[in-house]
């Protein structure tokens, strides 16, 4: 494990706690790439689907009506899979900057993350998603 993985891992570690949630971060790990080649279980992105858009209505993003109740149908497990992540995306990117960063590399992607406000980084840190940006990267690629 090299110094910077160690600082990175730190510092969520110590804003997880600032915000009262570290039980968020028990599974935090380095942003140090994955092999692309790992598959993700259905189950594991169904979470993983919850848990963004549980974030995404915590941030300061301006939502209608409609995709407040989309966004909290998914969080409840009640939406299809089929509609899951085009609406995430869809809703994601009123995130300033979120389009072109998903759109690039993903160390374009790691310094749009460390240069984000932290008024949009908090809620996705509590989820738990800022422990591990190359698997959020991926899921919108």
């Amino acid at each position: 494990m090299n110094r910077k993985a160690i600082r990175i891992g730190g510092a969520t570690v110590l804003a997880a706690l600032a915000f009262g949630l570290g039980g968020g971060v028990a599974n935090a790990h380095t942003t140090t790439p994955a092999p692309a080649a790992t598959a993700i279980a259905p189950a594991v992105q169904e979470q993983q689907a919850r848990d963004i858009a549980r974030a995404l209505l915590n941030t300061p993003i301006e939502l209608n009506a409609a995709e407040r109740a989309e966004l909290q149908a998914i969080a409840n497990g009640e939406a299809a899979a089929e509609n899951r992540w085009n609406a995430i995306k869809r809703i994601a990117q009123k995130i300033p900057g979120f389009a072109k960063a998903v759109g690039g590399s993903f160390s374009d992607f790691h310094k749009w993350y460390k240069a984000l406000n932290w008024k949009w980084k908090a809620p996705l840190i509590a989820a738990g998603i800022g422990s591990d940006l190359y698997t959020f990267w991926t899921l919108f690629q």
